[in-house]
């Protein structure tokens, strides 16, 4: 599958099935789908090795992971989460303790966010899957396309924790030292607490699902603007500096090209001193366009080197 990319891909049907129905405000581009009656609709599917591996999860990290990774994307719109359907690809393993185990990983996050799962499919298939819709709802959802010359970047809590973890799971390392890591890997959080707070201020916002370079590149390109993240401001965990120091990696091109931390990376202007969450000012935006990288006296253009689920197939 010579040059096949997530990004071409989602380009062609873009072009392809232009949005028509005036029920639609928003549909291919952002973290979800925008209907005018305020519902918010996003779709995620997650496979066995590709997404997580049994070797180091079990059915109810599994349920947490995935859907949590799902609600990501409603709270990167500002939504609050009304539903969730959840197709399941049973493999020749599956059995009914591992469904329950799964659903009790669901009920998780059902309880702590207030939602419902409403629907779903059972297929049984090669491997173990699943294709998470999550519903939501917001009078007025953040967008991608909302950053200006003139504000600034920001991004809540550090970057590269859930790579780190998946590493020190994946390579067999002490999950005593790495104990941030491993839970931000196995239970990543959907950033609704952070929504909420910072909602009145942002003027763009999307999830790090992809990586700190790829989702700049995504707000850049649906914002038409330029993004310059400043090297120097970007957070460094004493994880993934631990992680990174060992292995001889630079930590700064670690966290540009790693993504699944599902963070919130969002533009805003003047944000105030005084807000209740971990937020750090990485860079600004200005006129132009693309992503650049400010760090030691030298300002240079960085590619989209984050998460593309099709690279594997590209050869």
């Amino acid at each position: 599958m010579s040059g096949i990319s997530e990004h071409k891909i989602i380009n062609y049907i873009k072009k392809k099935f232009p949005i028509k129905n005036k029920e639609i405000l928003r549909g291919i581009g952002d973290d979800a789908t925008v209907l005018r009656n305020g519902l918010i609709i996003s779709t995620d599917s997650f496979f066995e090795n590709i997404h997580f591996r049994f070797e180091y999860f079990d059915m109810y990290s599994i349920g947490y992971h995935c859907l949590s990774a799902s609600l990501s994307d409603l709270a990167a719109m500002g939504a609050k989460p009304v539903g969730a359907l959840i197709a399941i690809c049973l493999s020749s393993e599956t059995g009914m303790s591992d469904i329950k185990e799964l659903y009790r990983g669901f009920q998780t996050l059902r309880k702590r966010y207030n939602f419902d799962i409403v629907g779903g499919d059972i297929v049984r298939g090669q491997v173990f899957g699943l294709t998470i819709t999550v519903i939501g709802r917001a009078n007025k959802p953040l967008l991608r396309c909302g950053a200006r010359p003139g504000q600034d970047l920001y991004v809540t809590n550090f970057l590269g924790l859930a790579e780190t973890g998946r590493r020190v799971l994946e390579q067999g390392l002490s999950r005593k030292r790495y104990p941030d890591s491993v839970n931000k890997h196995l239970f990543p959080e959907p950033g609704f607490d952070a929504a909420k707070i910072i909602k009145k201020f942002a003027t763009a916002c999307i999830d790090t699902s992809d990586g700190l370079s790829t989702d700049s590149h995504h707000l850049a390109e649906s914002s038409r603007v330029k993004v310059i993240i400043d090297g120097a401001h970007i957070p460094i965990h004493p994880e993934v500096g631990m992680l990174c120091g060992s292995q001889g990696i630079d930590p700064l091109d670690f966290i540009l090209s790693n993504g699944e931390d599902f963070e919130l990376l969002f533009t805003a202007y003047n944000l105030p001193k005084t807000l209740r969450i971990k937020i750090f000012k990485i860079g600004r935006v200005e006129k132009g366009k693309g992503v650049w990288l400010s760090y030691r006296g030298k300002v240079r253009p960085i590619p989209a080197s984050g998460y593309d689920h099709l690279k594997s197939l590209s050869h």
